[in-house]
């Protein structure tokens, strides 16, 4: 497979309010900008992160982003936050509320989110907070009520209106990809995997590196993603020394990409291309969720990704 320097999910990430693809009443919101601090809640690649950094840059705030489920140090908190909000700039003349992003904040500690709320109180008069998860429940109500909180997620009737929108932005980006998709197959896929416009993009990339360059509805039908590479290594028999080697190379910068990859595009991959294999599912499971959650307590990044797949194949070797 040939891999591009760049994810297409980056390359095609909005730039500004018109390019969001989102109902009616949350585009309604956004365009009023930010008074007070915003939550943005829903399923993963509904595009939160998406809206939350277009509407700081469209109203030109001075904004800090921390990825909430990397940096989970109270530390955060007490240093680098409040040193952004507390030292002054030339924005600060001119009226501009200092905007922090803090985008998975449902993977934070709770000392994260009693110094947060400190944190917010004390500089109410000139900063705002963006925060974006996947997972509501796992914001304390204290945290919650000092939000709007705004829900991602859609209704029957929204998901027709935003149906429409993705085909449209999909066709044009498989335009300028010179990548071909049917009209039902770009249909089929997209109703196979709708909210998530990020697996979508991630499926389509996976076909245009592989060379593809006319895709038909059989083809949704068989898996692929940008990450079949790395499962298929998982079930391959090549020198240890080279896996290692090519997960580097290839994956040293996209390490929480792929370990995201690991969960439900990897249960899909079995399903379609390795049933044999569901019967280990319990064991993989145990073992992505265990390398996930240490990915952010190591020195090396990367060296929980080449872990966990070297532990999942001694899994699916029966080992």
């Amino acid at each position: 497979m040939k891999i591009e320097n760049y994810l297409w999910t980056e390359k095609w990430r909005p730039k500004n309010l018109e390019d969001l693809i989102l109902p009616n009443r949350i585009k309604t919101k956004l365009e009023k900008g930010i008074s007070t601090s915003l939550l943005f809640t829903g399923s993963p690649g509904t595009g939160k992160t998406s809206a939350a950094k277009v509407l700081i840059k469209q109203f030109k705030h001075p904004h800090l982003y921390i990825n909430a489920s990397t940096d989970t140090s109270v530390d955060v908190v007490r240093n680098r936050i409040t040193d952004f909000c507390a030292n002054r700039s030339i924005m600060d003349e001119q009226g501009k509320l200092k905007i922090i992003l803090l985008d998975e904040v449902d993977g934070v500690s709770e000392q994260f989110f009693k110094a947060m709320r400190a944190t917010m109180e004390q500089f109410h008069m000139n900063a705002r907070f963006v925060a974006t998860c996947n997972y509501i429940n796992k914001v304390p109500e204290a945290i919650q009520s000092r939000f709007e909180v705004i829900s991602f997620d859609f209704d029957k009737e929204e998901e027709n209106e935003l149906i429409r929108g993705y085909l449209i932005r999909l066709f044009h980006i498989c335009k300028e990809e010179n990548l071909n998709v049917d009209k039902n197959a770009m249909l089929e896929l997209v109703k196979r995997k709708f909210p998530d416009l990020r697996s979508i993009l991630n499926t389509l990339q996976g076909y245009s590196a592989s060379g593809k360059d006319k895709i038909t509805i059989e083809d949704i039908k068989k898996f692929n993603s940008i990450y079949k590479d790395v499962f298929d290594l998982i079930f391959n028999n090549t020198a240890p020394e080279k896996n290692y080697e090519y997960l580097i190379s290839t994956y040293g910068n996209r390490v929480d990409d792929v370990m995201s990859a690991l969960n439900n595009e990897f249960f899909e991959y079995l399903k379609l291309e390795k049933p044999e294999a569901l019967k280990y599912l319990p064991q993989i499971t145990e073992k992505v969720a265990y390398y996930q959650s240490i990915r952010t307590s190591v020195i090396d990044v990367a060296l929980p990704l080449t872990a966990l797949v070297f532990t999942l194949q001694t899994i699916v070797r029966g080992g």
